[in-house]
Parts: structure tokens; C-alpha cells; sequence
């Protein structure tokens, strides 16, 4: 999993598929999917799919541009468009946000 420091534009050409993972570190649900979140991005393909941590007290900006409301929310992006997102810490509406990419 990668740790994004407020910065996105790192990423914007990758041709992988990026999971942008919103989180807050005293966000109970968030530290609980986190470990099922890391299994995925172990055994991901880098090519295909990258799973990126952005804090959001520590990368206001990117809250602001993909106005978040809450956490943990996921927005599955791939060729600087947006291809799905979900909310809250259910492992299964993550797997199927990742069903999008084949």
C-alpha cells in the first residue's frame, strides 16, 4: 500500500488502476478493513492495481477535490477518471468496486 503525502499528481499517468483508500487514523472501521486492504495490495499486480492510503487530515486538498464526506471511502480511478467508489469498511463492496477493472 502506498502513503499518499498530498500529491496525487504522482500518480495521475499510471496506467494501473489507482484505489484511492480516504481514511483518519481514529477511525475504528478504517483500522479494521486496513489489514484486509494490505492482503489485496500484497498479492495485487502493480501494473494493474494500486491501493493508496490518504490520510485526510494530512491531505486536505485531495478531500476538497474528491469532496469526502467520510471514512473509510474508496474511489477506484484509472486514466484520471473516477470508475466507482464506496463507503464504510465492508471488505465485500471493496472487492466488488475491484471488479471494475477486468
Amino acid at each position: 500500500m502506498y502513503i499518499i503525502e498530498n500529491d496525487i499528481n504522482n500518480y495521475a499517468n499510471e496506467d494501473c488502476h489507482l484505489l484511492f483508500y480516504f481514511t483518519a487514523k481514529w477511525c475504528g472501521p478504517c483500522q479494521k478493513i486496513k489489514p484486509l486492504l494490505e492482503k489485496i495490495s500484497e498479492s495485487a499486480d502493480p501494473k494493474k492495481l494500486k491501493i493508496l492510503l490518504i490520510d485526510i487530515y494530512e491531505n486536505e486538498e485531495i478531500v476538497k477535490e474528491f469532496n469526502i464526506r467520510s471514512v473509510p471511502t474508496f474511489i477506484l480511478y484509472h486514466n484520471k477518471k473516477e470508475k466507482g467508489q464506496t463507503g464504510g469498511a465492508d471488505i465485500k463492496k471493496v472487492q466488488e468496486l475491484l471488479k471494475l477493472i477486468h
